[in-house]
């Protein structure tokens, strides 16, 4: 008799055990797919990781994006392609890197240098190189973007994949794009829709409509500075020509606190969006994206703006990922990528990648939402303006190599440890030094290949 319930004690631990591995793996970490939904990517530039509570700000000012990340997956550490919006946005479009699509400034230098030059496009560097949203369209969407204008402007090539795109103005925030959007999807209330929404409700050229009411500026401050578009330009000019600038503690603490005055009125223009289209299809399941294509400086490394550097401030950006089904908040730590983000979407759609787009540099990142760890290196790069011309490799293990290839400079950060990027370990650590760079030129050297597969010279 005692051997028997042995053995039935035994089985029941086995069941148990074998419930508590399916759903610890499995169901209870969430839905991992929404076929046939509707999908909203909402991004926003130039916003900084920790700017949100769910990715570590200390700042209780987003309640909308707030709630998005209590029903949803929180990517902690994801890294932008580039440090400004054209090259990143383009490979977050694309799911190629920077260097791949070609559309790293906004001219393309000719054989003349400077002095030959003409605007970018895709269809110039990279003709053969399609927008994923593409995929979408060929699998019964109907594909929208709204986008702030600026570096979102769709001579570039942002307008390829979609059935509408619109990118009028200059440095505009999230309401107008937002109306246009809403009317598009009024319009298309029985198909299903994929929509990009876009504003640059957070960068220094935009200024709100009512300006500034200051709500966390220190009443202290007695400094110069005013948070203008034209103030912003200046500083962001002395930064590129002198390589840093100066302001005093008191008047990064004045930029911060109304940079989080921006990102506060950011996620109210989120709330209305998100009510709005509730009320246009309350009933049609929505997977919702918010990100942003870079960061910002705050004189972490002497400068503000963005672009001429590729420190963590930068290229870290926020991912929320909402898929119906879950109701709370799924944290993935490990690092992933932007490019990483739209074939991801692909797949919780349930639309397969065709073969040709074997060759992109991004993944479907449902594996990791799964909790499996991926290790994924993460390339970034910049050549702002053509004055600075630098790539970085963020790897998995929590090293990061930057190389500037005009001052031919590299540095080697245990960003684990030193999250500042103030140490410069390079020429200390061979066996970091020695992966990284291996797996740099790795991706410099594939360069001409994956050019020629779209199409580039």
């Amino acid at each position: 008799m005692s051997r028997r319930f042995l053995i039935i004690g035994l089985c029941v631990v086995v069941i148990i055990s074998l419930v508590a591995l399916f759903f610890r793996d499995g169901r209870s970490r969430g839905a991992y797919s929404c076929s046939d939904c509707n999908v909203i990517v909402i991004a926003v530039d130039p916003l900084r990781a920790d700017s949100l509570m769910s990715m570590g700000g200390t700042r209780n000012n987003t309640p909308v994006l707030n709630s998005l990340a209590d029903r949803g997956y929180v990517f902690t550490n994801t890294i932008a392609a580039s440090s400004w919006t054209l090259p990143s946005a383009m490979s977050f479009m694309t799911g190629v890197y920077p260097s791949v699509h070609g559309i790293i400034n906004k001219d393309l230098v000719g054989a003349n240098g400077m002095n030959d030059t003409k605007p970018a496009s895709l269809q110039e560097t990279a003709p053969r190189l399609d927008s994923l949203v593409n995929i979408f369209r060929s699998h019964g969407y109907k594909t929208g973007g709204f986008a702030g204008g600026a570096a979102l402007n769709a001579s570039y090539g942002f307008d390829k994949g979609f059935d509408t795109y619109v990118s009028d103005g200059d440095f505009m925030g999230l309401a107008s794009p937002s109306a246009q959007a809403l009317d598009f999807i009024k319009a298309n209330g029985n198909e299903k829709v994929f929509v990009f929404l876009h504003g640059f409700d957070v960068h220094g050229q935009y200024m709100p409509a009512n300006g500034f009411d200051r709500r966390f500026v220190s009443p202290e401050y007695r400094g110069k500075l005013t948070g203008a578009p034209l103030e912003q330009k200046e500083l962001r000019e002395e930064g590129v020509r002198q390589g840093s600038v100066y302001i005093t503690p008191e008047d990064v603490a004045f930029l911060r606190a109304i940079y989080d005055e921006k990102v506060s009125n950011m996620d109210a223009e989120i709330g209305m969006f998100l009510d709005a289209y509730e009320k246009i299809l309350p009933k049609r399941k929505t997977v919702i994206v918010f990100t942003s294509h870079h960061g910002d400086e705050f004189y972490e490394h002497g400068r503000i703006d963005h672009g001429m550097t590729l420190y963590d401030e930068v290229i870290r950006v926020p991912f929320i990922l909402s898929i119906p089904g879950i109701d709370k908040t799924i944290r993935v730590d490990q690092q992933v990528r932007n490019v990483d983000i739209l074939p991801t979407l692909l797949e919780v759609v349930g639309i397969t990648l065709p073969k040709q787009s074997g060759s992109i540099n991004g993944v479907s990142l449902i594996a990791a939402m799964k909790g499996e760890n991926l290790q994924l290196d993460a390339i970034s790069e910049t050549s702002y303006r053509y004055a600075t011309f630098q790539s970085a490799i963020r790897g998995f293990d929590g090293w990061k190599l930057v190389y500037d290839r005009e001052q031919q400079i590299k540095q080697l950060y245990h960003y684990s440890k030193d999250d500042g990027e103030m140490d410069n370990r390079y020429g200390q650590d061979e066996a970091a030094e020695s992966r990284l760079i291996s797996a740099l030129l790795s991706y410099i050297n594939g360069l001409k290949n994956a050019r020629m597969d779209f199409g580039g010279k």
